[in-house]
Formats: C-alpha cells, sequence, structure tokens
C-alpha cells in the first residue's frame, strides 16, 4: 500500500508544481490505482463488504475481521498492481474494474485549479455524480450525486479534490472540465463523503461564499445519507 502511495504522491506533486490542464498517462495511471486503493480501504464500504459476506456481526474477534477485510485488499488491489507489468500474468490477475474504468478512452482527465482555491477535501477521494444512460426507476436524481445507485460503469464522473487549489476531474464529457466550478466539487465532495470534510482554518473568511453555502449540503447530506448507509456510522471499527 505504502508504495502505491508513494507512487500517487510524486504524481500528484508534479501537477501542483505544474500548470497544465492536461493529466499525463503516468500521472493517470498512478492516480487510478491510488483511487482504486482508497475506494477498497473505505471504511464505510468495508462495513458494507463485512455485512454482505457475513464477517461483520459474526463476533469474531477485531483481529481476525481486519485480516478478512484487508484479503479483499489484496485480493482486488495489490495483487494485480504488483503483476500489472508481468507479461507472464494472466490479464485477470493483473486487473482492477476501477483502475480499468478510469483509464479506458472513455474517460476524460482534466486538472482544475481553482485561481482562488476554495475547494474542500473529504473522507472518501472517490467522488462519483451524475449518470450516464437510462436511470433506475424511483429513484431520485439527486442520488446520483451522493456517489450511491451508480456503478463503474455508469458513473458519469468522479472528481478527486488534492487539495484547496487543485482538483482532477475524469469524466465521460469532455466537456465538463469548463463547466465544473469549485462550488459544483465541493458538492460532490460533501455528498460523498461518509464521514467528515475539511477545510483550511481561514476558509470562511477568505470564501464567504462557499462558507454560506456549507451548512446547507451537510444538513442535505445528513438527511439522505441514513438511506444508504446501511446502519453504518462514523467510527465503526473495521
Amino acid at each position: 500500500m505504502g508504495k502505491i502511495e508513494d507512487e500517487a504522491a510524486t504524481v500528484v506533486w508534479e501537477l501542483v508544481k505544474g500548470r497544465e490542464r492536461t493529466v499525463p498517462a503516468h500521472a493517470r495511471s498512478a492516480l487510478a490505482w491510488l483511487l482504486a486503493l482508497q475506494w477498497q480501504l473505505s471504511r464505510f464500504l468495508m462495513y458494507v463488504t463485512g455485512k454482505a459476506s457475513g464477517v461483520e456481526g459474526s463476533g469474531l474477534p477485531d483481529e481476525e475481521v481486519q485480516t478478512s477485510m484487508m484479503g479483499f485488499i489484496s485480493m482486488y488491489v495489490i495483487d494485480p498492481w504488483r503483476l500489472r507489468h508481468d507479461d507472464d500474468a494472466y490479464h485477470k490477475d493483473q486487473w482492477n474494474h476501477l483502475v480499468s474504468t478510469l483509464l479506458s478512452s472513455d474517460m476524460h482527465w482534466s486538472c482544475y485549479r481553482p485561481r482562488k482555491g476554495g475547494l474542500l477535501v473529504g473522507d472518501n477521494p472517490v467522488c462519483f455524480s451524475g449518470l450516464v444512460g437510462p436511470p433506475p426507476e424511483d429513484v431520485p436524481p439527486g442520488y446520483f450525486d451522493h456517489g450511491v445507485v451508480v456503478g463503474f460503469q455508469n458513473f458519469r464522473r468522479l472528481t478527486l479534490p488534492l487539495g484547496s487549489t487543485l482538483a482532477v476531474i475524469i469524466s465521460r464529457d469532455p466537456q465538463d472540465h469548463s463547466r465544473l466550478r469549485v462550488a459544483d466539487i465541493n458538492r460532490y465532495s460533501v455528498f460523498n463523503s461518509r464521514e467528515f470534510v475539511a477545510h483550511a482554518p481561514d476558509w470562511a473568511k477568505s470564501h464567504p461564499d462557499l462558507a454560506r453555502e456549507l451548512p446547507h449540503l451537510l444538513e442535505r447530506q445528513r438527511m439522505v445519507a441514513p438511506a444508504f448507509l446501511q446502519g453504518y456510522a462514523p467510527g465503526k471499527r473495521n
């Protein structure tokens, strides 16, 4: 995990220091694997996976539950990442669903650098929003901006805040990078959060309009989240 994170940290530093809108291929790969790792490490996803597999609530010691969850991370992220350049490995052993989706030709990557900053960060860097294709029946359209009722195959975009002055936009729509604003990306960050969002100490003073909007976004997230959190609460042991 440390090697995946180190590789991503290097390219994040390159993007922070650069000025280009384009995200180079090596940076896309490093960030895609980081997102796959962070997705699998999410305490919320581990909780849901534990419930579905019967591990959560089984009465097993915490150490055994953690070992079981780490097995999923190794299977779905670490082992494929290790084998990704091994010509003798089977393709299925090098494959990760999210990485494959993000690096496909359907996805357009771009850097977003608001001149005055103002971006929030949160506990979930994999911020899905929008939908491609027909929506599921009886699902309010706003749910799609909360990272639920969408899968890797039909989300419209993924926004990745990397600090107050830089985000990466990965979208099936090549025009999204010019349409989105700080308030839009912050909304997706809040709605995809499961435990917290964060900003710089002086953020509210330097960005009063965004600060006025934040309580309303948090209120909406607290209202909608119980419908899809499946009993999860911040601080769960996983």
